[in-house]
């Protein structure tokens, strides 16, 4: 229950918090607390799932030495437990929408195409990670500090726009920004996600999730010797 709890509150407190420091900073953004929380409820499923598929191999290592399980299960756990934990904060989130005004459209039916996405691409990187995180286990230290880095380069709780011209290619480069754009289209723009961002998004997601499903089964034999 308590976990339950968190799960929901987590991402309404950060909302507040932002909203009370940057809503008169962006007060260009109509309904600011939306477009912030539409992309804390991404980026947690993002953040939580790849942090817990990287130490799911070592965690669960007493059980991979004593009985033969198929070891992609612990990653997968990991980042599905994350799909279910977006599922609830969906509760929260529609009725901050009733709350705000914003309005219920057939655009939503789209919500589950950018929720496949992110959740490719977090298990794509939870299982590169959590397969480095076995032969190197400092990985861990560098990847907390690289997603925070990773959290003020996505526009979360600013938009977009701020970026000057010269660096909006870094932008195009953050595979996070075309998936959560993708999400916050049919709930805080009441639109379909523009195919331009959806479709790259899409595909980026398949092909890290492939990349990682073939880098961690090329090692997998390997992880009872080290953990």
């Amino acid at each position: 229950m308590f976990g339950f709890a968190w799960t929901v509150l987590n991402p309404l407190l950060a909302m507040v918090i932002f909203t009370m420091v940057f809503s008169r900073v962006f007060s260009n953004r109509p309904n600011y607390s939306l477009y912030v929380f539409t992309a804390l409820m991404g980026w947690n499923l993002f953040s939580s799932g790849t942090s817990r598929g990287l130490d799911s191999i070592v965690i669960n290592g007493p059980i991979i030495r004593k009985v033969f399980v198929p070891k992609a299960i612990f990653p997968v756990a990991a980042v599905v437990s994350q799909v279910v934990n977006f599922v609830f904060t969906l509760i929260p989130l529609f009725l901050l929408m009733a709350v705000s005004g914003a309005g219920f459209s057939l655009h939503l039916l789209w919500l589950p195409i950018p929720l496949v996405s992110l959740t490719c691409f977090a298990l794509g990187i939870a299982l590169l990670v959590g397969t480095f995180n076995v032969f190197f286990r400092d990985i861990k230290y560098f990847y907390e500090a690289g997603l925070l880095a990773w959290f003020y380069a996505t526009p979360i709780f600013y938009p977009p726009e701020i970026i000057p011209d010269k660096f909006k290619f870094l932008l195009h480069m953050n595979p996070m920004y075309a998936l959560l754009e993708s999400l916050r289209a049919p709930i805080y723009l009441g639109a379909a996600p523009p195919l331009g961002v959806l479709l790259p998004g899409l595909a980026l997601s398949l092909a890290t999730l492939a990349i990682g499903w073939i880098v961690f089964h090329r090692f997998e034999s390997r992880f009872i010797h080290y953990v």
